[in-house]
């Protein structure tokens, strides 16, 4: 699985979760996008990083994996 999530950068998303917020991503399929929370997805999960929407679509600016056991993405 592959979701979205709007931050500046892995670091500063990393931040936010060691903050304690609570972190929604959007995975899009061809029928539209569903909520997950990042909290509750599977380590390995693949988190596309963006900040801007190009044409409805968000660009991601970086790459990584969600670390459940970590509470990270590397």
């Amino acid at each position: 699985m592959k979701v979205y999530i709007r931050a500046k950068s892995k670091k500063a998303l990393n931040e936010r979760i060691a903050n304690g917020e609570t972190i929604q991503g959007v995975s899009y399929n061809p029928w539209g996008g569903e909520l997950h929370l990042l909290s509750d997805l599977p380590t390995g999960t693949v988190v596309a990083v963006f900040e801007k929407l190009v044409s409805g679509t968000p660009y991601a600016k970086a790459w990584g994996q969600w670390n459940q056991e970590k509470n990270l993405v590397k």
